[in-house]
């Protein structure tokens, strides 16, 4: 309903302007009408900046995009996120960050869990995977890190494997 609102005063402010643009040229011959002319633009210049922010700001608290930016703040995390730190860091509304949040579950991108006593959203998508070089004989793990392709317990071939 608000952007209905903020749509209609964009169209007023957009006609005041085009109005006070058409006065403009009027005051060429008539500077009486410079006043009013500078009333119009004013008011159509106000009118159209205000309007052209606040769908802005709207639009940026839509859930699709809203998941973007949460999705941006758990890859700078931990791959973890809270909803009061969602609404402090993102300054969003309570409501937008819940229905983003619903959003990206129903993708599959994040898991809600409950920890102690705080609700965390952790995107499993995110998190670092280890990887180990194993032995499938002995089931000796060595790190990666190591230049080994054969096991120096058994002799078998190693092979690499996430956690």
């Amino acid at each position: 309903m608000k952007r209905t609102w903020v749509t209609i005063i964009l169209i007023v402010s957009a006609l005041l302007l085009g109005l006070g643009l058409l006065f403009l040229c009027a005051a060429i011959r008539e500077p009486r009408r410079l006043p009013l002319t500078m009333i119009l633009l004013g008011l159509g210049g106000a009118g159209a900046f205000w309007s052209g922010r606040t769908l802005q700001r709207l639009r940026s608290q839509t859930p699709e995009v809203l998941a973007e930016r949460i999705t941006a703040l758990a890859r700078a995390g931990n791959a973890e996120v809270t909803l009061p730190q969602i609404v402090a860091e993102l300054t969003v509304p309570h409501d937008a960050a819940i229905a983003a949040l619903n959003t990206l579950e129903r993708r599959g991108e994040c898991q809600r869990d409950v920890r102690e006593d705080r609700e965390v959203y952790v995107f499993p998508g995110l998190q670092p995977s280890l990887v180990v070089r194993r032995c499938p004989y002995c089931g000796s793990e060595f790190s990666v890190k190591q230049a080994l392709y054969k096991c120096p317990q058994c002799g078998g071939d190693l092979t690499l494997e996430r956690h």
